[in-house]
């Protein structure tokens, strides 16, 4: 219409985690980010290498992981449950949880998101 700005668009880039260290798990938050503003959820990318597994987590916030590269396992409290990549993982609120490469040479690599994206206190 008459008057009114067009809307632009924007594209702004982050890479995501490709490499793990030697011997660990590596993690890279994707906000804040100056061009994407904050957001009601938060984001991260993972990579565990051979072997390796992520540190033991719990928090006040579902998440979800999309495993884009190898496989592994996933535990949640008691649960053992095999991942690969292209699997989507849910984890409730509250629930201990730890991502395991069972892999003896690739990496395993996932995005994460969370919401709320600050944790609420209880």
């Amino acid at each position: 219409m008459a008057g009114e700005s067009p809307i632009r668009a924007m594209i702004a880039r982050k890479s995501l985690v490709d490499q793990s260290p030697p011997h660990g798990f590596v993690e890279d938050c994707l906000f804040p980010w100056p061009e994407a503003g904050l957001p009601p959820f938060g984001a991260m990318s993972c990579c565990i290498s051979a072997g390796a597994r992520s540190d033991p987590d719990s928090h006040n916030q579902d998440e979800i992981a999309f495993i884009y590269r190898g496989f592994g396992e996933v535990i949640i409290g008691a649960d053992v449950s095999p991942i690969r990549q292209g699997d989507v993982v849910l984890i409730p609120r509250n629930a201990d949880h730890i991502f395991s490469n069972t892999s003896k040479e690739g990496d395993l690599a996932f995005f994460s998101v969370w919401w709320p994206r600050i944790e609420p206190q209880t």
